[in-house]
């Protein structure tokens, strides 16, 4: 009896140390499933991009385009993500690419490859043919926005000192990063309003060099306007002589008008060249002009006024052109 309630004394004493223990180890165990179930807080994945540009050309300014042949890199930590498959010029198209090669660089994972690539630019040619150009190489992920994917400019990034554009010296400039707003959903009616990517943007500086260029452009222009200047020298009333030379310099200072005007894009800017070559035909329409006057002047008998009239013109307007001439470049440049 004495064992018997005993142990009963025993046992009503851990009766209620049990019931208490009980919800504290349920609450213990749906914390840890509740901890367990709640995913890791993870930001986007940094992708460091380089490139090594070994090539541009077909600078074609009138259709906004020009051709890159570079290696392009890419590095990063997350080994679920592939930024070598999903890139893309993003103001351009890729018109070939090599295999990728895939390694691990330390801690690190890297890829690279060469592509070519056709890239869109929209040229200021206000200044042509002394203009200078920053063209622009843009690389984003097409399926990946800036909440998975960020990228950063790698310092590796280089052009090949063989890398010749005729016409301008070339100068790599700092890469960037940017973030690319597109403010569509593009009809997906669940989706954002808007859409932000990371941007890559590899900048390369095109220089005109010395005065060459203005010269080969507008030789054919100048020598059009000495000629309608000689064309004074001939007695007005030489007319096949002295209105031959005007006539032909403004179909040749109009041809090479049609020449440059070809090679340019379609804009509302009237160009440095377009300047140029309005002076020049401006200039010879005036020397013909004045040869009519001094036509006039000989059919009336006043010969010697012909002749100082023709003299006249001929500084006049000669000294004129030149110096409408250096003002245009001058405020131009």
């Amino acid at each position: 009896m004495r064992f018997l309630r005993h142990a009963l004394i025993v046992i009503a004493s851990l009766l209620p140390t049990q019931i208490a223990l009980a919800p504290n180890a349920l609450a213990q165990d749906a914390a840890t499933t509740v901890q367990a179930a709640a995913p890791a807080a993870t930001g986007p994945v940094t992708v460091q991009v380089g490139a090594y540009i070994l090539r541009i050309n077909d600078v074609v300014q009138k259709d906004g385009t020009f051709s890159v042949d570079m290696w392009t890199w890419f590095r990063w930590k997350d080994g679920d993500v592939k930024p070598y498959e999903t890139f893309e010029i993003s103001n351009g198209r890729i018109e070939n690419r090599s295999e990728v090669s895939v390694q691990r660089d330390g801690d690190m994972n890297y890829a690279n490859l060469r592509i070519e690539a056709t890239v869109f630019h929209d040229y200021d040619v206000k200044k042509y043919p002394m203009d200078d150009h920053f063209l622009t190489i843009s690389i984003e992920d097409q399926a990946a926005a800036i909440d998975q994917i960020v990228y950063v400019a790698d310092t590796n990034t280089a052009l090949d000192p063989r890398v010749n554009v005729p016409g301008w010296a070339v100068k790599l400039a700092a890469p960037s990063a940017s973030d690319h707003v597109y403010p569509t959903n593009y009809g997906l009616l669940s989706s954002a309003a808007a859409s932000t990517y990371s941007q890559l943007n590899f900048n390369v500086e095109l220089h005109r060099e010395g005065l060459a260029p203005l010269f080969k452009q507008f030789w054919i222009a100048g020598l059009s306007v000495l000629l309608g200047l000689l064309a004074f020298k001939v007695k007005a009333t030489d007319l096949d002589a002295r209105f031959g030379l005007g006539v032909g310099s403004i179909f040749a200072a109009s041809a090479n008008a049609f020449v440059i005007s070809d090679s340019l894009p379609q804009s509302t800017v009237i160009t440095m060249a377009e300047q140029i070559n309005f002076l020049a035909i401006g200039t010879i329409f005036l020397c013909v002009a004045m040869s009519i006057f001094s036509l006039r002047l000989c059919y009336l008998g006043k010969d010697d006024q012909s002749q100082q009239l023709d003299a006249r013109a001929m500084a006049v307007i000669g000294i004129g052109y030149v110096v409408v001439n250096v003002a245009i470049v001058a405020l131009s440049l």
